[in-house]
């Protein structure tokens, strides 16, 4: 039965690549790369940090980096709330600032393979003035100890007096669990522009670490 599933996942990813990838428009190819380090402060709040560089021009200039600071609230047992400040470089520019704020969802049930996670994402970018409202769905299945692969899908609405849907993003990659703390993330990702005129596509691969340990309660003794 878990033989059955593995394959219906590949075979569903595999359609949803060549599907979206048969369009013929103007492409690109991106490496992004990075890593995050995060803190288990207590039941509720994790905290992260994050650094990340962007390579474009079929992987040949610098598009960007940025650093970004996460705060996340556990509000129940599939719910929680994530604030992020974004510090973006980009090469030859002045800097921009982003703030973003996530609603977040996931579902896994005990003893089953398959996950599902939502994110409802609100962003405004400060400079160059840009307001996304973000969907994001995402479904990931328990291959092995070793790695988990998995696929997103992303959808972006613009606002600032556009009032539409500008870009959309699928994603297929693997999720690597090389210890309990630290993980790497590789992947392929289709970013789409749509509803305009010269739409553009980007062939984006990535390469994400990720380092997570929790805060432990010190115990304090006493001397008479």
């Amino acid at each position: 039965m878990r033989t059955t599933q593995s394959q219906l996942f590949i075979s569903i990813l595999f359609f949803l690549v060549t599907h979206f990838s048969s369009a013929q428009r103007p492409t690109d190819f991106e490496l992004w790369t990075g890593g995050e380090v995060g803190v288990k402060l207590n039941k509720k709040f994790d905290v992260s940090l994050s650094e990340q560089v962007r390579f474009n021009d079929t992987i040949s200039s610098l598009k960007k980096s940025f650093t970004e600071l996460g705060i996340k609230y556990k509000v129940g047992k599939h719910f929680s709330l994530k604030g992020n400040y974004r510090f973006i470089i980009p090469p030859a520019q002045n800097s921009l600032h982003r703030l973003a704020l996530d609603a977040n969802y996931s579902w896994k049930k005990k003893g089953k393979p398959l996950s599902f996670n939502y994110r409802l994402r609100g962003q405004h970018q400060f400079g160059k003035q840009r307001t996304y409202i973000r969907n994001k769905v995402k479904f990931g299945y328990n291959m092995t100890k070793l790695v988990d692969p998995f696929v997103a899908y992303e959808i972006f609405f613009r606002l600032n007096g556009k009032n539409e849907f500008r870009v959309s993003r699928l994603t297929a990659g693997l999720d690597w669990k090389i210890t309990k703390k630290f993980e790497i993330t590789t992947y392929y990702r289709l970013q789409d522009d749509i509803f305009i005129k010269s739409p553009e596509r980007q062939h984006i691969f990535g390469l994400m670490m990720s380092y997570k340990f929790k805060v432990k309660k010190s115990t304090s003794s006493s001397i008479d």
